[in-house]
């Protein structure tokens, strides 16, 4: 199997630009728009153009994606906490969560929504200099900015509303519990209980969510080339989706993004010194602690989760993957270019 490798647009002259421009502009892409593809390859394709479209977009659209999305995953992640707080058989709580997870999914695929998870499945492509940089990351960047805002309004507006009430200030209890000391491993248990915490709990706590933050990102990207093998399908892609995010709730795996509703619980526990929790002792230095071992790591977690999903996918697929990668790099030439014909004028 054959391996593309493009030269760094830096190193090229404006000759070498407009003959590379000329060898792409005689390929025949007709292949990719062929109405007879395997669910697996439409499903492949069109989600590779939905997101170099989508690196394209302006900053405020991308913002405002992330930050309806944020929005609608704490709808599901408030659903989930009423729905199984009181509720001791872990297995039907886990149960609970997946299924309630769908909605989330299900608003997002009618009414709109960006993930950043959603981009890190395109970094494979990034590397093989078919797209700058700097537009990728300033992507990922204003996403994840409208998701990280996106959680903190949501969580707000229900903790100034007195949404988290409850008999002894059980649910948020175990909130702070469940969805914030449990994702910090053995660092949860030494903030419960306010001991000390050594080099190796941090060193295991940092693998042991990045492991799992990868295996997030494989079914999270995943989910997205479901839904677009459904070629247009409303009802096989809400199948498709509610199948794989079944498994991601049930599993617990990592999510930079919806990880970020229990750090907005804690942050503002932490500047609410008022609440009294259940038979806990809040921990002041929780939610500093819960960004350093569970979001960051999460986060580097879903990014080779991406990487990893997206490369297999990329060599299943690989006649049309060289086709995509080629005419996205024939798009990216013609507007460097441009660009520099216009500097010379």
């Amino acid at each position: 199997m054959k391996t593309i490798k493009f030269k760094s647009t830096k190193k090229l002259t404006t000759k070498e630009i407009q003959a590379e421009i000329t060898e792409l502009e005689s390929i025949d892409y007709s292949p990719l728009y062929s109405k007879d593809l395997p669910y697996h390859s439409f499903g492949y394709i069109h989600t590779f153009r939905l997101l170099a479209d989508g690196l394209h977009l302006n900053i405020l659209k991308q913002f405002m994606g992330g930050l309806l999305a944020g929005i609608w995953i704490s709808f599901a992640y408030t659903a989930i906490a009423y729905s199984t707080y009181a509720i001791d058989n872990v297995s039907v709580v886990k149960l609970l969560t997946g299924f309630i997870f769908i909605g989330s999914m299900v608003i997002i695929l009618f009414l709109g929504g960006g993930f950043l998870t959603a981009y890190l499945w395109f970094s494979r492509a990034i590397f093989k200099r078919i797209e700058k940089w700097e537009f990728f990351l300033k992507a990922c960047g204003s996403v994840y900015l409208g998701n990280i805002l996106g959680i903190g309004l949501f969580v707000t507006i229900l903790y100034l509303a007195n949404g988290y009430d409850s008999t002894n200030n059980l649910l948020l209890t175990k909130i702070y519990q469940n969805f914030g000391l449990n994702k910090m491993g053995s660092i949860g248990v030494h903030l419960k209980n306010h001991t000390s915490i050594s080099v190796n709990d941090i060193l295991k706590t940092i693998g042991t969510i990045t492991a799992s933050a990868i295996l997030c990102g494989i079914l999270i990207c995943v989910a997205i080339q479901g839904s677009k093998a459904t070629k247009g399908d409303a009802v096989a892609a809400m199948i498709m989706i509610s199948c794989i995010v079944v498994f991601f709730g049930i599993g617990g795996y990592q999510h930079c993004v919806a990880n970020w509703y229990s750090g907005w619980i804690m942050i503002l526990l932490t500047i609410d010194s008022n609440q009294e929790l259940f038979q806990i002792t809040f921990n002041n230095n929780s939610s500093w602690w819960y960004i350093l071992v569970n979001i960051i790591p999460a986060l580097i977690g879903n990014f080779f989760g991406g990487l990893i999903i997206g490369t297999i996918m990329g060599w299943f697929n690989n006649d049309y993957d060289r086709l995509l990668l080629q005419s996205s790099r024939l798009k990216f030439l013609q507007s460097i270019l441009k660009s520099r014909l216009s500097t010379n004028d």
